[in-house]
C-alpha cells in the first residue's frame, strides 16, 4: 500500500472556527505511479470548507507508490481520513 511521506495538516476556515466544527473527512484516492493524488473524491464531508480544505490539502501530499510482483510502481485507490480538531 503507499504510504505519506510528506502530509502536511489542512488549515480550518474562518466559519468553521468560528462553529468550533470538528471532525472527519474521508476522501478516496487513487495515488499515481509518481506518488502524486491523482483522482479525489470526498466520500464523507464536514462542510463549512472543510470538505474543500480536505482535497486541498492531500492534493499537495507525496506517497511512495504501492508496487506489483516485480517491484514496478503501480496506481492503487486508498481511502484517508483526514481529521479536523481545534485545540
Amino acid at each position: 500500500m503507499p504510504t505519506c511521506l510528506y502530509c502536511p495538516t489542512p488549515g480550518y476556515t474562518d466559519e468553521a472556527r468560528e462553529t468550533k466544527l470538528q471532525g472527519m473527512v474521508t476522501v478516496v484516492v487513487l495515488v499515481g505511479t509518481d506518488g502524486r493524488a491523482a483522482n479525489i473524491r470526498i466520500t464523507k464531508g464536514l462542510g463549512a470548507g472543510l470538505d474543500e480544505r480536505a482535497v486541498e490539502a492531500v492534493r499537495g501530499w507525496r506517497f511512495t507508490p504501492c508496487r506489483d510482483a516485480a517491484r514496478r510502481p503501480i496506481a492503487t485507490w486508498i481511502t484517508i481520513e483526514v481529521v479536523f480538531r481545534l485545540f
